[in-house]
């Protein structure tokens, strides 16, 4: 999941270094909204924990 993060990142940045703003921001949304989506997947997984069996 962080390698498809920085994936998106890095198109955006090149997007945005090239001139195509609305495009480079929209994927810049998309990298902030999958960034706090792992976030929260990793804390979720902190507390739970692994499954008992």
């Amino acid at each position: 999941m962080s390698r498809l993060i920085a994936f998106v990142f890095c198109i955006a940045f090149l997007f945005l270094a090239g001139g195509g703003v609305k495009i480079g921001m929209v994927l810049m949304a998309l990298v902030f909204a999958l960034l706090v989506a792992f976030v929260a997947y990793l804390l979720v997984r902190l507390f739970l924990g692994p499954p008992c069996s």
